[in-house]
């Protein structure tokens, strides 16, 4: 793809100042690493120290180890006189989709979507960012806005609420509020729309075929909305939308940025960009480069998520831009005020103490659980349950049922309408299969899918469940209860949220 970074007129002058390079990388975001002790590692030790504006989250740790991580950083800010660095992460399912099994899984958002009812999106919003706050985190890289049009998207999936445009706006704008009341920034994204996608733009580079009215009506408002009720950074994402006159991915495009984002739609907080590692930047620019085109195209943050060891190549690339003439150097000094901005709204970082009340794995028990799956028919099981399939999303489901009192035993095989046969001969009970489809469901698993519910129905089955966001209403002329879990996205992390909510549904329904 042809393509050239805008080039600034700026009043060239020599760049040598210890106190730039400091401004340049509070514009930037880099991995944390973790010595063997838990504390940040040396190269992230020397982030901090020189200024880095942003931290993305450490990973597989209880809260309260991260909680203690989080302090440290702080200290070394402090004691470097510096901003502590916004800690940053994907909680889409609140702090456990970055730790591991630790505090509260909460529902993916199209389990919000499923419920469609603001005071719940609002609520999981919320106990998502105490539970943050709690562990020392700072900004939550949600809530994801985009408005998913096609059962063919590879990446979104349950991570998107999966309604209307209108419905979309009003939840996300309903978690917005909810991540702020509860103490993090919140980021709509992905900027300008990636629910139309059938690429996965961590493998290559979504094209997006979308013209003006598509663009105005249905992808735009949810974004609109989430600035009204005061979000305070949007991610952009790596799309490209040529029907809109844009050859360059939206993440390192100046039109997208500062027209679009900026002037358009009137957005005065922090704009991020997408992560850069991502293969549809990272295949064609190398990370200093890819840093450069996405400051240059008017993000306050790059984000690199290269290691901490990279920084000083990444300032340096910064510095040699701004030398050229292509960044402004008063973009950064805008950028950095900003984020400054956005720091001071933070209420006080708490003491680690408090995230060891979430190191174990709690439960939401919300009373609107079970709204958060989609069911079609009631299941109709007595007796044993025999629960087959070969995905965790299958213990899980098991493990529930037994919890509460249900006579549940695992087959973990695939499913088939000929294993289900052989299975409900060979132990009498009432089969209940659970399916994990890929993301972006074709035309013929959905046939699948439909035929797995007709054997279910045929046997006398409990109920047939499917991971995902295809409609419940799509099976149910086969007579058998479906059960549409939104329980597992497209990196297979799964949420206890809508394990659960299976488990009230079967349990509450059943005869």
């Amino acid at each position: 793809m042809a393509s050239s970074i805008r080039q600034v007129p700026v009043e060239i002058r020599p760049v040598t100042d210890r106190d730039l390079r400091r401004r340049i990388a509070a514009c930037l975001l880099v991995m944390p690493g973790v010595d063997r002790h838990g504390r940040p590692d040396e190269a992230t030790t020397a982030a901090i120290r020189a200024g880095v504006g942003a931290l993305h989250s450490v990973t597989g740790m209880p809260a309260s180890a991260a909680a203690r991580y989080h302090a440290e950083v702080r200290r070394i800010a402090a004691e470097a006189g510096l901003p502590a660095p916004l800690i940053s992460g994907n909680l889409e399912s609140g702090i456990g989709y970055s730790l591991g099994r630790t505090g509260t899984d909460l529902p993916y958002p199209r389990g919000v979507g499923i419920a469609d009812d603001e005071g719940l999106a609002y609520r999981v919003a919320r106990r998502a960012a105490e539970e943050a706050r709690a562990v020392g985190y700072d900004w939550t890289f949600s809530p994801t806005v985009d408005v998913l049009t096609t059962l063919r998207d590879p990446i979104l999936g349950v991570r998107a609420f999966g309604v209307d445009s209108a419905r979309t706006a009003a939840l996300g704008a309903a978690q917005v509020r909810g991540f702020r009341d509860g103490g993090v920034l919140a980021s709509a994204k992905h900027f300008p729309g990636h629910g139309d996608s059938v690429v996965d733009s961590h493998l290559g580079l979504p094209v997006i075929d979308r013209d003006e009215a598509e663009f105005e009506d249905v992808h735009l408002p949810p974004f609109v909305a989430a600035i009204a009720a005061g979000v305070q950074t949007i991610m952009v994402g790596h799309v490209v939308l040529r029907r809109l006159g844009e050859d360059l991915p939206a993440s390192i495009s100046p039109t997208v940025n500062r027209e679009w984002l900026r002037d358009r739609l009137g957005f005065s907080g922090v704009i991020i960009s997408d992560s850069l590692r991502m293969a549809a930047i990272a295949a064609r620019w190398a990370p200093p480069e890819a840093v450069v085109r996405a400051l240059a195209a008017g993000a306050d943050v790059a984000n690199s998520k290269c290691e901490a060891d990279a920084l000083p190549a990444l300032i340096d690339a910064v510095v040699a831009s701004i030398r050229e003439g292509v960044i402004d150097e008063a973009q950064i000094d805008a950028s950095v005020t900003r984020l400054d901005t956005a720091r001071a709204s933070l209420p006080a970082a708490p003491g680690p103490h408090e995230a060891v009340r979430l190191d174990a794995p709690l439960a939401w028990d919300d009373p609107d659980r079970a709204r958060t799956v989609d069911a079609a028919e009631s299941p109709r099981a007595a007796g044993e349950i025999v629960v087959v399939g070969e995905h965790a999303l299958a213990e899980r489901v098991h493990a529930a049922l037994n919890e509460r009192g249900r006579s549940a035993r695992l087959r973990p095989e695939r499913v088939s309408t000929a294993a289900l046969e052989r299975i409900a001969r060979d132990t009498g009970g009432a089969v209940l299969p659970v399916m994990v489809p890929p993301t972006a469901v074709t035309d013929a698993e959905i046939s699948s899918l439909r035929d797995v519910v007709a054997a279910t129905a045929a046997l006398g089955g409990v109920a047939t469940i499917v991971n995902g966001v295809v409609p419940a209403a799509m099976f149910d002329a086969h007579g058998s209860a479906v059960i549409v879990a939104p329980a597992v996205d497209a990196f297979d992390i799964c949420t206890q949220a809508a394990v659960d909510a299976v488990a009230d549904r079967i349990i509450a329904d059943a005869p």
